[in-house]
């Protein structure tokens, strides 16, 4: 039977970040971020490393400002460590001519990064409506 009513799609999203938040990766707690912390997150790019053939695509979520704020903090977070090793490494940066070895390098060092995108998806891949579909929420 189909749905009367539909919930909107940020509630979908929401409820799809918050499981995958709880999982012991991404649980913390974290350390609040610091002014230069969300500076530095609110830069636009996306973060080093290859695009692993995902679709660049923007998407547009209302989300609670709570959520946004703790996926923001777990991103960083995790992903400090790897991004700290590529800057003393001078593996990042506009303009730069790396070797094979280089990239090579900064990749398989970028795929300790956990951007706030690969969370959405991860988070919507697990908890979402396909995966509900396939019997895996």
């Amino acid at each position: 039977m189909r749905a009367k009513e539909w919930p909107p799609l940020g509630e979908v999203v929401g409820e799809a970040i918050e499981r995958r938040l709880a999982e012991e990766d991404l649980a913390g707690p974290w350390e609040p971020l610091t002014a230069a912390e969300e500076d530095r997150l609110a830069l636009s790019g996306r973060w080093p490393g290859p695009s692993l053939g995902v679709s660049m695509s923007q998407r547009n979520y209302r989300l609670p400002s709570d959520l946004v704020k703790r996926l923001r903090t777990a991103a960083w977070r995790v992903s400090e460590g790897p991004l700290r090793r590529l800057d003393e490494l001078g593996l990042v940066g506009a303009q730069l001519a790396l070797t094979e070895s280089e990239r090579r390098l900064r990749d398989e060092i970028a795929e300790e990064l956990y951007p706030v995108p690969r969370i959405v998806r991860e988070a919507l891949a697990r908890y979402g409506p396909a995966a509900e579909e396939q019997g895996e929420k």
